[in-house]
């Protein structure tokens, strides 16, 4: 395995106060292998998947082995974000967000550049050129959002097979009588939603409090024919949005990369230069 040295000087330096102390380490001492030092500027920093990344490199060694060869490695990250809410409730906001970034590939060697004499450059006092590097066309961004049409596979896809079932159940839990009405009465699923409710006097502020009809305990459950309509609701329509005629479910999937550039001497000595990070679409 070949080690690694960054183009960096370790300066080690050690202080005596006593006079009467011989200074053992009155010099500077330089710790192993001189690297290359190598600079690069990236061309963009976004790009489209499957094209090449143009870059131009400067680089010199102040060693006394001869450069041998560049190299271009980069790593993949994958971001991913999920937003899915239902634009009925009216009592509470209902979304269903997660956000994450995740390494799909660890670095490896892309491309690989010949060391070339003849790019020395006098007013540069470095070695230059300009070239690209290529990305894969794979990684091109997904995004699905706010689509006008419901797509179920593209749902069970990016979401996962349970995802539907769980967001129906956990809504259902939290809404009250007036986030039925709403959705009941837009969704033209009834006729008169009156029927289903009642209503207390509210001595404080002297208006009335909507609720469902009280048992014998004096509870406010919600009917059995209201939990048989709201099982018979489609996925779909509890994330339609009326007001855009779009569904409330967004979908966005994207990958960056983080290179850098390796310039290597004869002796598998390595100079790296600063990490670029390139975002795909």
């Amino acid at each position: 395995m070949k080690k690694y040295i960054y183009s960096s000087i370790l300066a080690i330096a050690t202080i005596f106060t006593a006079c009467d102390i011989n200074d053992t380490m009155d010099k500077v001492v330089l710790v192993g292998n001189m690297a290359p030092h190598v600079y690069w500027e990236v061309g963009s920093s976004t790009v489209s998947a499957g094209s090449n990344v143009p870059f131009t490199v400067q680089y010199y060694t102040t060693g006394t082995e001869a450069i041998d060869k560049l190299e271009v490695w980069y790593n993949l990250v994958e971001d991913e974000s999920k937003t899915v809410s239902c634009p009925w409730t009216t009592s509470f906001t209902y979304s269903v967000v997660s956000t994450k970034s995740v390494q799909k590939r660890i670095t490896q060697k892309i491309s690989e550049y010949p060391h070339v004499t003849t790019n020395w450059s006098d007013s540069l006092k470095a070695y230059t050129f300009k070239t690209t590097f290529p990305t894969s066309n794979t990684l091109a961004a997904t995004n699905w959002v706010k689509p006008s049409s419901f797509e179920n596979e593209k749902m069970l896809a990016y979401f996962g097979q349970p995802f539907m079932t769980q967001f129906k159940d956990s809504l259902f839990k939290l809404m009250k009588v007036t986030d039925f009405q709403k959705m009941y009465l837009g969704l033209n699923l009834v006729d008169n939603f009156k029927i289903y409710m009642d209503s207390t006097k509210n001595d404080n502020s002297g208006g009335w409090t909507y609720h469902f009809p009280k048992d014998t305990q004096g509870n406010t459950p919600v009917p059995q024919a209201i939990i048989d309509i709201y099982n018979n609701i489609p996925f779909s329509d509890l994330i339609l949005n009326k007001s855009t005629n779009t569904y409330d479910v967004e979908y966005i999937r994207s990958y960056k990369i983080n290179a850098l550039l390796k310039v290597y001497d004869k002796k598998g000595v390595i100079g790296i230069s600063l990490n670029s990070e390139i975002s795909l679409n």
